[in-house]
């Protein structure tokens, strides 16, 4: 394992390759993980931040490469230095959307006239915590990691420098910023709030089923009635 990974210029080229990205989102995490003697810097988040329930988002994932001989000699000429987009990585890695036992596969789509983006629709249907799990291979390296949205949204943290394996020739190096949950639909609302999909069917539903409800009760009181009468007819009758 090399040394001198987290010298402030790999700050600064996380930073650097962020800013240059035609399309960047501030709202996205940054992951750095070392493969093969390389260092692959993830931009990781959900696209049209902030997302809200019922509007079309998706994965929005920008990946960087750069050898350690790269780093090291931009760490002592003290220049900058910018990475190189991964490209390809939609033909080994896919993604998988996962919100409390719900789980579904997607593949991954390179972003056109944006090397190294990459980018997965879906639309979300409730308010929930939800993760995007990539996984597949990159350098012919196994790789299988989760990325999780943050509640609070984007709140100030310090850069994560712990080194954590993840797998055999996969180690994290680096982690930092946060991309947000699903806002509720209501809160973004105008003029009025907006109900989503999922809480207009609910009331559909829990309407129909009140209706139905009614309607026995009001069968099972013409039943009832119906029987009054004939008893009545035949008490009658007997008299």
């Amino acid at each position: 394992m090399k040394k001198n990974l987290f010298a402030p210029s790999l700050i600064m080229f996380m930073l650097l390759t962020a800013l240059l990205s035609p399309n960047y989102a501030s709202a996205h995490g940054h992951t750095s993980f070392e493969i093969n003697e390389k260092v692959y810097s993830f931009t990781i988040g959900s696209l049209n931040e902030p997302v809200s329930v019922d509007d079309k988002t998706g994965l929005d994932m920008r990946v960087m490469s750069m050898s350690h001989h790269a780093h090291e000699m931009a760490n002592k000429s003290g220049g900058e230095h910018a990475g190189t987009p991964v490209l390809g990585l939609d033909k080994t890695l896919k993604v998988e959307l996962i919100a409390g036992d719900k789980k579904k596969i997607l593949d991954i789509s390179p972003a056109y006239n944006e090397p190294g983006a990459y980018r997965a629709y879906f639309i979300p249907t409730v308010q929930t915590t939800f993760s995007y799990r990539v996984f597949g291979t990159i350098d012919n390296v196994p790789f299988d990691y989760t990325f999780t949205c943050n509640p609070a949204g984007h709140p100030q943290t310090d850069e994560d420098t712990r080194e954590v394996e993840i797998s055999k020739g996969v180690t994290r190096i680096e982690a930092g910023a946060s991309f947000g949950c699903p806002v509720a639909r209501a809160d973004l609302g105008f003029p009025e709030p907006s109900m989503t999909t999922y809480e207009l069917d609910t009331k559909a539903s829990d309407a129909k089923s009140t209706a139905n409800t009614a309607r026995i009760f009001g069968i099972v009181g013409i039943v009832f009635g119906v029987l009054g009468l004939t008893s009545g007819a035949l008490m009658k009758k007997k008299a």
